[in-house]
């Protein structure tokens, strides 16, 4: 608009001074001349003889010129403004990094009210003007920057992402607040929160074993990565056991991941530290990959004790495959057999093809196909525009960046109120028991527990739902006058195998094998089936399902069984 502008002006005042000097000697480059010192005031022309033209490029001009002045005082004073805030900032997030991953973040927090401080090199980034005007400090510069982290003021920070492009980069910023954190800020009460993105799943695996990112400065560093998010929150909306499985149900779960990237590999890796059953069945994981076998041997090479607890196998080709289509529409009517089936793909239009074929193939089958997409807009709203259409219900989206990157899915600050709760508990009974505090690394308050056991503790909540479903149970809502809950015995016992088996799971995941109690070498005793467990370790288990409803109670949820169809509970509850 303003170029518009500028560009009218000069052109009334060519055609204003050919008039006025009326001498055809002055060509348009002369005349084009003249009318650029309109800009600095420059031009002197005699009262009387100024044609309209001309008087108009005068005035334009110079209502030109001042607007300039006035936009390059707002932003020298706008930039005077945000140093002047940024000295007196406290408490805020930092966010380096103005992808759409920061963008989504940077968006949510403020518009939860908190104060933001945006690190980002591009200077033309189209997302810096849209971060300003909902209130953003932003700080031009490479995130890992110590001198600009310093002017961030990220030792006095609550939070800290790290959400840039670069691997190298984001874990070196993380590496750079702790060290401010303790040369600037060492004897802060809450320590300064920092999330480092990493990109690649094995390195970010890595960096979580080696605690590289941790140290003894009030800071609670971690890697994340956005396909381990993705998934959590898939399986946590769609769960696989989708009805209910009680003990001698015959059936068992069936997960079939189109495309096993990184994506694939994490929606794998968390169905198999969810989908321990109350059949005692075991999860059973195709991957459909045009390279499936080569996929397979890197996964478990990365992750050999996977089939320990879950069943994996192949199926060579393309999810488009006739041969493929035709084995999945078998599985699809196994009546033993709950499918579903996860399409994960970097690209959003292959995927969703791939997601409307099965559908289509799998017409009249009740199985679930979710599709991965990147963005909210574009493919996705095909499958959510579809209404009450012919793909309605029968096919769902998922890891939208627009969606993942949020204050509760990033920070996860729900699932740790009821991981560090667990945990606080499970401490108390410990400590009540005649064991010392400290004496063994599960033995910690949660701010010294390492992030090996925080992360065990959120894996027990996370089950909490499957655990509900397997004795016709749901969590709703508290309405005010709700009584209490508590589980039947039957109920106690059976939801306590479920917990043991989700614990094994959970370590011979990560590498650990059945020996002495020993951290460093990652052996333990209880490695073992619940009938070969020791008593003592079983009520560990048991405890942890009594706790269950006060659980859940801390976020405003509590217990309700399932219905009938009679009207009749599906089991009766134990008063108390």
């Amino acid at each position: 608009m303003v170029v518009a502008w500028v560009l009218s002006t000069l052109g009334l005042g060519v055609v204003g001074l050919r008039g006025y000097l009326g001498d055809p000697l002055f060509g348009v480059s002369d005349l084009l001349y003249q009318s650029v010192q309109l800009f600095v005031l420059q031009l002197q022309v005699l009262p009387g003889r100024t044609p309209w033209t001309l008087d108009v490029a005068r005035w334009s001009s110079a209502a030109v010129s001042f607007y300039a002045v006035l936009r390059a005082g707002s932003v020298i004073f706008a930039g005077e403004l945000e140093r002047l805030r940024l000295r007196r900032l406290s408490g805020h997030v930092v966010v380096c990094g103005l992808g759409r991953k920061g963008h989504q973040l940077a968006q949510d927090f403020l518009s939860r009210g908190e104060r933001v401080v945006i690190i980002e090199k591009d200077e033309e980034n189209d997302s810096l003007l849209a971060a300003r005007e909902s209130g953003a400090l932003v700080l031009p510069s490479a995130a890992a920057d110590e001198a600009i982290l310093r002017q961030a003021r990220v030792a006095q920070a609550s939070l800290l992402l790290a959400v840039t492009g670069d691997d190298g980069a984001n874990i070196e910023t993380a590496l750079t607040a702790r060290r401010l954190v303790r040369e600037r800020a060492p004897g802060r009460t809450t320590p300064l929160r920092v999330l480092a993105h990493v990109g690649d799943l094995q390195l970010c695996s890595l960096l979580r074993a080696s605690k590289v990112l941790t140290g003894p400065e009030p800071v609670e560093a971690q890697p994340f990565n956005i396909h381990e998010a993705a998934a959590r929150v898939l399986l946590r909306d769609n769960p696989l056991d989708r009805e209910r499985m009680e003990p001698g149900d015959p059936r068992f779960v069936h997960l079939c991941v189109v495309g096993f990237g990184q994506m694939g590999e994490s929606v794998a890796m968390q169905a198999a530290r969810l989908t321990h059953l109350a059949n005692g069945s075991r999860l059973r994981v195709t991957i459909v990959d045009r390279k499936a076998e080569e996929r397979r041997q890197r996964f478990l090479g990365r992750c050999p004790g996977f089939t320990q607890v879950a069943d994996l196998d192949v199926l060579e080709g393309d999810g488009e495959y006739a041969e493929v289509l035709s084995r999945l529409e078998e599985w699809g009517q196994d009546p033993h057999r709950l499918l579903n089936i996860v399409v994960c793909f970097d690209d959003d239009r292959r995927g969703l093809a791939c997601g409307l074929t099965l559908v289509e193939r799998l017409r009249g089958r009740r199985v679930p196909v979710r599709v991965r997409m990147s963005h909210e807009a574009g493919m996705s709203a095909l499958v959510h525009g579809s209404g009450e259409g012919r793909w309605n219900g029968r096919i769902s989206v998922f890891g939208m960046i627009d969606r993942l990157c949020n204050r509760e899915s990033i920070l996860g600050e729900t699932l740790d109120l009821l991981a560090r709760t667990a945990h606080t508990d499970y401490l108390r009974r410990k400590l009540a028991e005649g064991e010392v505090l400290g004496a063994r690394p599960a033995l910690r308050e949660w701010p010294e527990l390492d992030e090996f056991f925080r992360e065990s503790n959120r894996q027990q909540a996370d089950h909490i739902p499957v655990k509900l479903r397997a004795v016709g149970c749901r969590s709703e809502p508290t309405p005010s006058g709700t009584g209490g809950f508590a589980f039947t015995p039957e109920e106690v016992e059976l939801l306590a195998r479920m917990e043991h088996d989700r614990w094994c799971a959970r370590y011979l995941l990560d590498g650990w094998h059945k020996g002495p109690r020993d951290d460093e070498a990652r052996t333990h005793p209880c490695l073992v089936p619940w009938e070969d467990l020791e008593e003592t370790y079983r009520d560990n288990d048991r405890a942890a399902i009594r706790q269950i409803p006060g659980l859940l109670a801390l976020i405003g949820q509590h217990i309700v069984r399932e219905r009938a169809e009679n009207g009749e509970a599906v089991r009766p509850r134990l008063a108390g």
